[in-house]
């Protein structure tokens, strides 16, 4: 099978052995995935200890596909069910291997390339609202807006009620989410109570936050784009009561939680239904996933990228 490997930080797609399910595993055919910036990051810092096929790493989070061996401890869909679901590596390949618990089935609307486009953006933006206590009535703050995790965020926050203000670097990203944020701003407010801040910048950025955010109020902060160290004045907390300040990785939460795929069924019916929308802005092949990853790393993706693996069937 083809997929692609990591070598010299750079992608190769080459022939690659097929790979192993356990018993609690799936064979998956993919249809199609898509990238994401923490995937291009690991590309680029190339720690080389991730290796998923004969000492070559596999990069490759979200997926949708078709199964084609069902789990030999009878968990999980039938051989030829249509699924989404989420890896630690691997999806960028011809055939994966995915626990049980980590895919839902899709229904028979919903295509594959929009289906892969949910998993990690969809499920960071879900649970990062759900550490927040979303609820209606909310003021949510989604810093990074028009990206995948944003977009999904201002999504899921209006259909639960909340008021979803999105925070955005230019004029042309105000227009990119004029239709699903209820305010948007140009840069950081310079004052606001919010209730829920999902913050994905790091450093000054997070500090500013402190300032944002209201009474009994939550920041979370499931990333650190800017590299740079967080200097904040304590006493910014204490005049907030009850300021909470909450980190979200979203591996170990999907891990700690009592099935590692909630929230996927939820992102994927409310897809179904029109509530929530993915905007996939480009979409390419398999020997074109490099320059797919150089253009999400050079901003110049407003939505989601997909990697269409089987284009005929995406």
């Amino acid at each position: 099978m083809l997929g692609a490997i990591v070598r010299d930080n750079k992608l190769h797609v080459i022939e690659v052995q097929a790979p192993a399910p356990s018993p609690s595993q799936t064979l998956v055919r993919t249809v199609a995935s898509s990238i994401n910036q923490g995937e291009v990051r690991g590309i680029r810092s190339a720690p080389h200890w991730q290796l998923s096929d004969g000492g070559h790493w596999i990069p490759g989070w979200d997926f949708a596909g078709v199964i084609e061996k069902p789990a030999a401890d009878g968990s999980g869909p039938a051989a030829g069910a249509r699924v989404v679901g989420w890896v630690r590596q691997g999806a960028w390949a011809e055939r994966l291997a995915a626990e049980t618990d980590q895919l839902v089935e899709l229904p028979a609307g919903l295509s594959f390339r929009e289906a892969a486009t949910l998993p990690i953006a969809g499920l960071t933006a879900w649970h990062a609202l759900r550490l927040g206590d979303l609820s209606a009535g909310k003021r949510v703050l989604v810093l990074g807006a028009n990206g995948g995790v944003g977009r999904f965020a201002l999504q899921i926050a209006r259909a639960a009620g909340a008021v979803a203000v999105g925070v955005v670097t230019s004029e042309a990203r105000h227009n990119s989410i004029a239709d699903i944020a209820d305010e948007i701003a140009i840069g950081l407010p310079a004052e606001g109570a919010f209730d829920i801040i999902l913050e994905c910048v790091g450093g000054a950025t997070l500090a500013q936050c402190f300032a944002l955010v209201a009474p009994y109020g939550t920041i979370v902060s499931y990333g650190n784009a800017s590299g740079e160290p967080c200097c904040f004045d304590p006493g910014a907390a204490f005049r907030k009561p009850c300021l909470r300040l909450q980190s979200l990785a979203l591996y170990d939460e999907l891990d700690r939680r009592p099935s590692r795929n909630e929230g996927l069924a939820d992102l994927v019916a409310m897809l179904a239904a029109g509530t929530l929308r993915t905007e996939i802005v480009l979409e390419v092949g398999l020997s074109d996933v490099q320059q797919a990853c150089d253009a999400l790393m050079d901003r110049r993706v407003d939505g989601k990228a997909v990697l269409a693996i089987d284009p005929a069937a995406a």
